[in-house]
């Protein structure tokens, strides 16, 4: 008969192992690993007795508290680092160990060493990513401010803590190395988490600025420091007061960091390399190597007295970023951060007792400190930022990015715990500061630190504007290489060269996911290269194709670069660009491509359209969006475009017969308007000063109509007006038009006042509301169109054309009504 399990339980023996020690050991059974299973005799009565089963469910219930506390603070806003320390403060002795054998069960002393084990295991690989993460050339190319704003931010708070650590120390009661818990302090009062800080760059729109980019250099360097002095803290505590173990422990550091450098990373620079020149991609053997190598690092820096995880960190940091760094977050990230870095925060918190606070007033002191560091943070960044003449604002800004709390705080803070540098009281107060200046900052970020809007109203926001010749800017929206065809034939439509140049700036868009590097990439104009491996393996694609047209063609310019954020934020780094470079023209591609039977299937991410549709609604100047059915391949054909715009009128429409009238620049190229009239509008358009707001509106789209004919002298134009009664006739003079084997149909989102009557009842079965009631028909599979669309919307803000601007532009070129006898309607 099978014997119950508590008959099995392992006990303690007490060998004598020699004449004058004795060494404690553990005996356990074998069959008190994994369980029987619940259908053999005697079977699973309790399974929190056997040692997997129990680890398992560990496992589960951090992975569900976790979850179910980052769900309710999900409104909050608060970093997911938040959530986790309190998941694990939940599950430690302070709230859930007060339940009558909760700990006991859930927890057991036994179960310790592998719990922590397998924590540190998934940490060690974490703080590795970090090394990843960082990149050490940007801190060069920062300059000297970096370098000054960097200490403004660490020499305070360190200069704060190493004055009141002796006082603090002895407060406290500690029972720890004092030099060592000094050291300690000050680092930990100084530091940043970098991780977090590059997210909530990104997440805030603040990348591509200059205080973006300052506080992500700076922070790699407060960063850097912090190592140094927490490798410092633990050579000294681990020696035992012994200065020449000390000093040995601090040289074995500085040649284990120096043989990274000099041994590791010229390795791995030849492997990304090889893989960049598509000689040979980063394969299994290559990614299991460097993995391996983070834990023969680890070994060694816990092995020199330097702790596992600075060894971790020197090993990631030697690695150069490019497509093997990508890879590598790619395989590791998912693991570490969703299973086994939410158990080294339940495990910080089995240590972390509220209970341990028993002296009142060394508490307060030790939070006062906490805070004036933070404080004296923010005034450092306000002090450098008026020596380089830069606003107050970005000097509030600074300080308080710098003052972002995470992972590595705790980490470093369970550091200090293991290596005996600090103690319970002192331990459980510093994460619970941690915690709140973590919470705190989230509000203050998004309620302080916000991108300065640089512009505040845009001359040339529209593609109609008196001097032809000027510059036109757009920006080009790219989600995937597919895309970059149908953009560069658009752009190549638009006649680039020397009288009439083109800026093009073409931002790639990637989502931010929890292993993206939370920087905006600006391309090297010289090199096709992309600098982030795997991941932008099709950015690079992108920037290749780009340069390699803006080399073939005169008068254009192009600036390539890639923005990562998250999809619920994308079209924010297209509308601050727009604004950023005065763009006049947006171009956005469709989020569904042409299908190999002709329909239109989602080639991108689904959530592309939603980003389209906030990019519609918030861009300061006109936008295109293309459905591209083929208009890429006009460049192979050889034989110039057939474009036709279909004018309804309005300010939509005209902005679709100015991008015509740019086009028509082109030798050759054939532009034919096709003009809708309702039937019944005899009212005299000869006045703008007319009380009627269509008809003010017909002379307006009268006057666009004839600039559109006087500019049109290259390309082969056509003209034909069509009086229609109703919808239904709309629908059959489209259907005609685009029966004829037209190449590009351009038209208005909307048809303003006029052209209104005349769609009346299209949107009313909308399959994609957001092009308007024309273009959702020609979009539509039901339609079954063949030729490529451009839907052009007019800046929202400003009503695009106003009619003021109109007359000022035309005011000398008022003609008869009568002009257009001329156009030879057909």
């Amino acid at each position: 008969m099978a014997r119950p399990a508590s008959a099995v339980l392992p006990t303690l023996i007490i060998p004598r192992m020699n004449s004058t020690k004795n060494y404690p050991m553990a005996c356990y059974s074998p069959n008190m690993i994994t369980t029987p299973g619940i259908f053999r005799a005697g079977g699973i009565d309790k399974p929190y007795l056997y040692a997997f089963t129990l680890f398992l469910m560990q496992i589960l219930l951090v992975i569900s508290v976790t979850r179910i506390v980052g769900f309710l603070l999900q409104p909050l806003k608060l970093p997911r680092y938040t959530s986790e320390i309190i998941s694990g403060f939940l599950l430690g002795p302070s709230v859930l160990g007060k339940v009558p054998n909760f700990s006991k069960t859930m927890f057991p002393l036994r179960s310790f060493f592998p719990l922590h084990s397998f924590s540190h295991l998934g940490l060690i690989y974490y703080i590795f990513t970090m090394g990843l993460d960082i990149d050490l050339p940007s801190i060069r190319r920062s300059g000297l401010r970096c370098f000054w704003f960097a200490c403004a931010c660490t020499i305070p708070p360190f200069a704060i803590a190493a004055v009141s650590g002796v006082t603090l120390h002895k407060m406290l009661g500690e029972q720890t190395n004092r030099t060592a818990f000094i050291i300690f302090i000050s680092v930990s009062f100084s530091m940043t988490a970098f991780s977090v800080l590059a997210r909530a760059v990104t997440e805030l729109k603040l990348v591509n600025t200059e205080i973006g980019r300052l506080t992500l250099s700076a922070a790699i360097l407060v960063d850097s420091f912090a190592w140094i002095g927490l490798a410092l803290a633990v050579a000294i505590s681990e020696s035992g007061g012994d200065t020449i173990s000390a000093i040995f422990t601090l040289i074995s550091g500085i040649l284990f960091y120096a043989g990274c450098f000099a041994f590791v990373r010229p390795m791995m620079r030849k492997i990304s390399n090889r893989a960049l020149s598509g000689k040979e991609p980063v394969g299994e053997s290559e990614e299991t190597a460097v993995l391996v190598g983070v834990l023969v690092s680890a070994f060694i820096g816990d092995l020199i007295g330097i702790h596992a995880v600075f060894g971790a960190f020197t090993y990631g940091l030697a690695i150069p970023q490019g497509p093997l760094s990508a890879s590598l977050l790619e395989k590791v990230n998912d693991l570490v951060k969703g299973i086994l870095l939410p158990l080294y925060f339940v495990g910080s918190g089995l240590v972390m007792d509220v209970a341990s606070l028993r002296n009142v007033d060394s508490a307060i002191y030790l939070v006062a400190l906490v805070f004036v560091a933070a404080l004296l943070k923010v005034l450092g960044g306000v002090l450098i930022a008026a020596a380089y003449d830069m606003q107050v604002h970005d000097g509030v800004s600074f300080g308080l990015l710098m003052n972002t709390k995470g992972v590595i705080e705790l980490v470093m803070l369970n550091v200090g715990t293991t290596r005996k540098i600090l103690g319970p009281q002192s331990y459980t107060i510093l994460v619970i500061m941690s915690v709140v200046l973590a919470t705190l900052a989230t509000p203050l970020l998004n309620s302080v630190v916000k991108p300065t809007r640089r512009l505040v109203y845009y001359k040339r926001r529209t593609v109609h504007w008196h001097d032809p010749g000027s510059e036109l800017r757009v920006v080009s929206c790219v989600h995937n290489p597919r895309d970059v065809p149908s953009l560069i034939a658009l752009i190549n439509c638009t006649f680039p060269s020397k009288h009439t140049p083109v800026s093009v700036s073409a931002v790639q868009l990637i989502e931010l996911t929890g292993h993206t590097p939370a920087i905006l990439l600006l391309n090297n104009p010289m090199s096709s290269k992309a600098k982030y491996g795997s991941q932008f393996q099709s950015q690079s694609a992108v920037s290749h194709a780009f340069e390699s047209y803006a080399q073939l063609t005169g008068g254009l310019l192009i600036r390539t670069s890639t923005a990562i954020s998250p999809f619920m934020t994308m079209h924010d780094d297209i509308v601050t660009e727009a604004e950023n470079r005065h763009a006049a023209l947006v171009l956005l591609p469709f989020h569904m491509h042409l299908a190999i039977d002709g329909s239109l299937e989602v080639a991108s991410h689904p959530a592309v359209r939603n980003v389209n549709k906030k990019i519609l609604e918030l861009s300061p100047c006109t936008v295109a969006l293309v459905i591209d059915r083929g208009f890429s391949g006009i460049s192979t054909r050889g034989t110039p475009p057939n474009v036709t715009v279909l004018f309804f009128g309005g300010a939509d429409d005209r902005e679709s017969l100015a991008l015509a009238g740019r086009m028509s620049n082109h030798v050759g190229i054939e532009i034919s308007v096709v003009r809708f009239l309702p039937r019944n509008s005899n009212t005299s358009i000869s006045s703008l000063n007319s009380e009627d707001a269509e008809v003010r509106e017909r002379y307006i789209d009268e006057q666009c109509l004839g600039e559109f004919a006087e500019c049109s002298t290259l390309a082969v134009f056509e003209y034909r007006e069509h009086v229609v009664r109703n919808t239904e006739e709309t629908v059959e003079i489209i259907r005609r038009v685009e029966l004829e084997g037209k190449d590009l149909l351009i038209v208005g989102k909307e048809q303003g006042l006029v052209g209104s009557r005349l769609t009346a009842g299209m949107t009313d079965w909308s399959e994609f509301p957001e092009l308007g009631p024309v273009g959702d028909l020609l979009a539509s599979a039901d339609f079954g169109a063949t030729s490529s669309v451009l839907i052009v919307q007019a800046p929202q803000s400003g009503g695009g054309l106003a009619d003021s601007t109109i007359v000022g532009i035309m005011s000398d070129r008022r003609e008869d009504p009568g002009r257009f006898s001329s156009f030879d309607p057909r």
